[in-house]
């Protein structure tokens, strides 16, 4: 096999799906160290795969893909899906979502996604991260480290079962695990862990180390917060498009949906928050949540705007 000699073809090579063989991992290190700029190419490929995510609901960039992968149905070379997107670059991109490839390297691979994407990506060491809309976050995976730095918004880790557990950093936490399902959640230098599947210990600066279980979250001030029993499958709907709410005031509700939709709602009275709504509804498809609220709730939802909507009574 022809060894790469540009960026997005090492980019290709190692995110082809199939195991990095210590070749390709030596043959790598040799050419990123034989030219500074070849360690800034490759992050630019990195940077293009993600922005592949604001062209998710493009049907011109649908209808590449389906053509390409009719193109290619039959044949045994993963290569060939992987250069559907042009310069080597590869992502399978659906309803605002990006499947990305990670590569090792020394330096911080960035992530991050905008108003209604989400972003999964699979990391070198088996485990899987996935980002909610308007979040950022970080990861390295060398010398058997394995850390992931959330920076804003929202995400869901699987942590593969290893020796060294995964460690995910948020403002001031540090969550460690290994062969769990964790998300981790910082707004406002607030943040919150809830444990979906295995167990995980919560370690905030200046508190007592905790361990959560399955369907156990803590927030707000972690130092001090009690550990909560919550439903993890409604917690974590937000990864299939959907928002889960039971019960919960209209204000908190609009809230949510604005911070994972691209579609905007403002409620024209203040008293309209109080009123209470259950269902689950899509962020990245909102039809049915307008019908809600006028058939459910009896009120109007009006256009208010490019992508804004108006709540009001009838």
């Amino acid at each position: 096999m022809d060894t790469p000699q540009t960026a997005d073809e090492w980019f290709v090579r190692l995110n082809s799906g199939h195991p990095v063989s210590p070749q390709d991992e030596a043959a790598f290190r040799v050419w990123l160290s034989k030219d500074p700029l070849n360690e800034k190419a490759y992050r630019d490929c990195q940077v293009r795969w993600t922005e592949l995510a604001a062209l998710g609901q493009s049907p011109e960039l649908l209808a590449r893909r389906a053509k390409a992968l009719k193109a290619a149905a039959g044949t045994n070379s993963r290569r060939d899906l992987l250069r559907w997107a042009g310069g080597g670059l590869a992502a399978a991109v659906t309803a605002g979502v990006v499947y990305a490839g990670f590569a090792p390297s020394r330096a911080w691979a960035k992530y991050a996604t905008g108003e209604g994407q989400r972003l999964t990506v699979p990391l070198p060491d088996g485990s899987e991260l996935t980002l909610a809309p308007l979040s950022r976050a970080r990861a390295r995976f060398i010398d058997g480290g394995r850390i992931i730095e959330l920076q804003d918004g929202q995400i869901f880790v699987r942590a593969a079962r290893r020796p060294t557990p995964l460690m995910v950093r948020a403002g001031d936490c540090v969550v460690t695990g290994s062969g769990c399902q964790v998300q981790v959640t910082l707004n406002a230098d607030k943040t919150e862990v809830l444990v979906a599947d295995g167990g995980a210990t919560v370690k905030p600066q200046g508190g007592r180390t905790r361990h959560l279980w399955s369907g156990q979250k803590l927030s707000g001030d972690l130092t001090t917060a009690r550990i909560q029993a919550v439903d993890a499958r409604t917690a974590t709907e937000w990864r299939e498009g959907r928002l889960v709410f039971r019960d919960q005031p209209l204000s908190d509700v609009v809230a949510d949906f604005n911070r994972y939709s691209i579609e905007q709602f403002i409620i024209a009275d203040p008293k309209l928050g109080a009123l209470r709504l259950s269902g689950s509804f899509r962020y990245d498809g909102v039809e049915d949540f307008p019908q809600a609220l006028e058939s459910v709730l009896g009120l109007s939802v009006e256009p208010a705007g490019a992508n804004r909507w108006r709540i009001a009574s009838r």
